[in-house]
């Protein structure tokens, strides 16, 4: 498998199915730190008094899908967007006002924030914050992919 027929197969999920992809080669690999990285449960269709319950118990528009609460570096966090992936001929997801906005604010304050368009791109950014090699967890996963999902 090659990275490009990941990128083929995950055309085919939801930004949910990608996430729990993600999630999940992260907590396997790095089991030590696996619980770190936590999903925002912000997105999706809700009714409207459960949304109204979620923005009284505080939830704020525009916050990334996943954070890594691991310092690195001198930074605070990892913020993880979840997208759509990029192939040709479909445009890939993009963020929102909010997003921007949100991500503007905790770069102010430290924390890296990224957009990932699938797992490869979710491995090189984790793998860039942790100050790690990608190429061997990607090597891996190109052998493994179907275990993850």
């Amino acid at each position: 498998m090659t990275e490009e027929d990941i990128r083929k197969l995950e055309v085919k999920y939801s930004e949910t199915k990608i996430q729990h992809i993600c999630v999940t080669w992260f907590r396997e690999t790095f089991p030590n730190v696996g619980s770190l990285l936590f999903a925002i449960p912000n997105g999706g269709v809700r009714t409207k008094k459960s949304g109204a319950m979620r923005k009284y118990e505080g939830a704020i528009a525009g916050v990334a899908d996943l954070i890594l609460l691991f310092p690195r570096g001198g930074k605070s966090s990892l913020c993880i967007e979840m997208k759509a992936p990029r192939v040709k001929g479909k445009r890939a997801g993009t963020q929102s006002d909010e997003q921007k906005e949100w991500q503007a604010l905790v770069e102010k304050y430290g924390s890296v924030y990224v957009v990932c368009h699938g797992l490869i791109e979710f491995i090189n950014s984790v793998c860039y914050y942790l100050k790690a090699d990608p190429q061997p967890y990607i090597n891996n996963v190109l052998r493994n992919y179907y275990k993850l999902i």
